[in-house]
């Protein structure tokens, strides 16, 4: 559910943590945490708190941004990549926020997701190249490298349903803008 300053200070108990400070302490405990569990959960919740845009800022200044990116260039295991994927997902349909993925060469690991085994992780991977597609980073998106990913994911006999229905719809924005 989006919320609005007021609702979240009203919410918020007086001696409560706003967002940015939870935010904050969630990132300091994936950083510190030694436990794979530990860094699992903390990625799950900050996905979910990239689902509101009243976080964007909160997000930003307090370093997600980077876990998810740095998740995605330097982890293996799925189910962290999946965390990551989403949470971009989430973030990805804020101009700010495309600038900051593009700044960060953050592109290559996005699209490098397209061909990984976990089906929820290409759905959010086609779904973060359409956002991306659909914003100032197309030229970023619109490769033939992309295309081809695409095409292959689209005429898949292996992908699930949503993969290929996704990827369709990729595609058809790339010929509706040419």
């Amino acid at each position: 559910m989006f919320s609005s300053q007021a609702q979240l200070k009203k919410r918020t108990p007086e001696n409560g943590n706003d967002r940015e400070n939870y935010l904050s302490l969630l990132v300091d405990e994936y950083i510190n945490t030694n436990s794979f569990d530990a860094k699992c959960q903390v990625l799950a919740n900050l996905a979910n708190f990239a689902y509101d845009p009243l976080n964007y800022v909160y997000i930003r200044d307090v370093g997600v941004l980077d876990i998810f990116i740095h998740v995605l260039k330097n982890e293996q295991n799925d189910k962290l990549i999946n965390f990551a994927a989403s949470g971009i997902c989430n973030l990805c349909i804020d101009p700010d926020n495309v600038e900051y993925f593009l700044n960060h060469a953050a592109i290559k690991p996005i699209t490098k997701l397209l061909k990984s085994t976990h089906n929820e992780t290409v759905a959010d991977a086609v779904t973060i190249c359409i956002y991306l597609f659909n914003s100032h980073a197309k030229t970023a998106i619109n490769t033939p490298e992309i295309i081809q990913d695409m095409q292959n994911l689209k005429n898949s006999t292996n992908n699930n349903k949503v993969v290929s229905n996704l990827a369709t719809i990729f595609l058809d924005d790339v010929n509706k803008s040419n």
